[in-house]
């Protein structure tokens, strides 16, 4: 049954455009649509010429004096803006709860008697350094992202996040209370997800190998193309679909295919990417940095295990010998060799592999689960909050 919640939507994003933050936040409105009685949407909010000249300022002071980045997202002025907004807002309106997904920015300055629950896969520190985009930033933008990471947590009742990766950072560098901070996994952001007998994957064949992921540097795609050969060179019977982007390969083998970048949100690309999925062996994705990487839940939706790094919050998804392998940053293509090889070796343990990966999906990584879980921590929010005030 529905909590009787009403729940303010809080983000400067779309959450109705599936575009916007890769489809999580459709995904999440969706699912919190069937959880609660009302969803009030309190996005999006678009920011004004000044406010754009501002920051466009901030960035070339920042380029031109220190030599570094300007992280715009993460600005006292965005933030105090967004506050002011969000004020307009929310006049007037009976709300019980406000969700906050990656809004640190926009609650940080929000002056406001309603309870918070944010929501984040990461926290400001945690990526300094930790992405190239959040590289090279600085000390004034450091700080300024800081402050407002900081004012976020505190404006917030609760908090949650995509792993554990995330919430422990939080708790031991933000020190939160831990009784406070929560972990709770994503799902797939796909409008179709297979039943579990339609999936009937042989694995007596050639072995279809799958890269997907629009940042090729980034997900360590030079690492795969590199294992591949190797492994062609072995004489594996094996197949390599390069999906999301253009590599600039210097290759005419009819093994490796490279489809472009699929537009999920439109019906074509969505089936052509359901139709690689579902004859897809094993995800290849030996990511460099990833917070919860969403396309291995979409692995884990058809069944496919997940070769891997250990970095991030990754392993709040993959398992070692459950749904897939997670090796270290420092692995060579010669190391992922050899853990594909052993399942190319042992068919048996890849079909087990692909079995564990579709429980994995129906028992942790989908977004029903994740709107009875979030259902809870909503109305834990709303009375904690009350009895904070009580006493």
């Amino acid at each position: 049954m529905k909590e009787k919640l009403t729940v303010g939507y809080l983000t400067a994003k779309n959450p109705k455009d599936k575009r916007s933050w890769s489809g999580t936040h459709f995904k999440m409105y969706e699912s919190l649509m069937k959880e609660v009685d009302e969803v009030y949407l309190i996005a999006p909010i678009k920011y004004n010429l000044m406010i754009k000249s501002m920051l466009l300022v901030n960035t070339v002071i920042n380029q031109l004096f220190f030599f570094k980045r300007y992280d715009r997202s993460h600005s006292l002025i965005l933030s105090k803006f967004y506050a002011s907004q969000i004020k307009k807002k929310l006049e007037n309106k009976k709300i019980d709860v406000i969700f906050a997904p990656v809004a640190a920015t926009e609650i940080a300055y929000l002056e406001s008697s309603i309870p918070i629950c944010y929501l984040s896969d990461s926290s400001f520190g945690q990526l300094n350094n930790y992405y190239d985009y959040f590289s090279n930033i600085s000390d004034f933008s450091f700080k300024e992202g800081d402050l407002i990471e900081k004012y976020a947590i505190k404006k917030a009742v609760t908090h949650v996040y995509s792993s554990t990766w995330a919430a422990e950072y939080v708790i031991n560098n933000y020190k939160v209370d831990k009784s406070s901070v929560f972990t709770v996994k994503f799902g797939a952001n796909l409008d179709f997800i297979p039943q579990r007998a339609n999936l009937n994957k042989e694995f007596n064949s050639t072995i279809n190998f799958l890269f997907l992921g629009v940042d090729w540097e980034r997900k360590g795609g030079a690492i795969v193309v590199e294992t591949f050969r190797i492994l062609i060179n072995k004489g594996y019977d094996i197949t390599l679909t390069i999906c999301g982007c253009i590599p600039n390969l210097l290759t005419n083998d009819d093994k490796i295919k490279i489809v472009p970048f699929l537009d999920k949100n439109k019906g074509e690309e969505c089936d052509v990417l359901v139709n690689i999925l579902l004859n897809t062996h094993l995800l290849f994705v030996p990511t460099r940095a990833d917070c919860t990487p969403i396309v291995f839940c979409e692995a884990n939706a058809f069944g496919i295990p997940v070769i891997t790094t250990d970095t991030g919050g990754v392993t709040s998804i993959i398992e070692n010998g459950i749904n897939g392998f997670t090796l270290p940053l420092t692995a060579t293509p010669a190391d992922y060799v050899a853990i594909i090889q052993s399942l190319l070796d042992d068919r048996g343990q890849l079909s087990t592999l692909a079995l564990n990966a579709r429980k994995k999906f129906e028992n942790e990584l989908n977004w029903d689960i994740w709107g009875r879980k979030m259902r809870e921590i909503l109305r834990l929010t709303k009375y904690s909050s009350k009895k904070s005030e009580n006493t």
